[in-house]
């Protein structure tokens, strides 16, 4: 009996017999019949596992012959993330996320998890506005992550009122 190749599929591939082949076989008397069975070995995540298929061929009296074909599945690839827009806000209105926008990911093979960090940088013309660079982490099930960044002004254009005492 031959074993297809080994193989490396990323998670969302095909790794099923007909993408990545099927054993050959050959006997002196019979034509042998060929079956296969797969076990899974689980991996560093959920998505990041080996497949040991284990291929037989069996001729018309019950002699066999095995092979093992191992398939590596991985994931590889970062999730996609979208941020949300850049946006410009008085000094006295809100900064946060959920005022702001979200951002938004999909991954190939998992559920994402998505955080932020904010890193803020002062006006040198007044002390009330800022910029704040919001940066978005997408990170899937197995580590791959990606990140963006949204812009956040923070401005001061609303003029004082006064109120004469009279």
């Amino acid at each position: 009996i031959y074993c297809p190749d080994n193989a490396t599929v990323e998670c969302d591939g095909d790794y099923s017999v007909e993408a990545l082949g099927m054993a050959q076989a050959s006997d002196n008397c019979s034509e042998p019949s060929i079956r296969h069975e797969d076990a899974m070995v689980d991996g560093r995540c959920e998505n990041a596992y080996t497949i040991l298929r284990t291929w037989t061929a069996t001729d018309d009296c019950g002699n066999e012959s095995s092979c093992i074909q191992t398939i590596e599945v991985v994931d590889t690839t970062a999730p996609e993330i979208t941020c949300p827009a850049d946006t410009t806000v008085e000094c006295d209105e809100s900064t946060s996320a959920e005022d702001n926008g979200m951002a938004t990911a999909t991954d190939n093979c998992s559920e994402v998890e998505i955080t932020y960090s904010d890193e803020t940088r002062q006006s040198e013309d007044c002390p009330q506005a800022y910029t704040i660079f919001r940066t978005w982490t997408a990170t899937d099930a197995c580590g791959n992550s990606s990140d963006c960044v949204q812009t956040i002004e923070v401005v001061d254009t609303t003029a004082p009122v006064i109120t004469a005492d009279v």
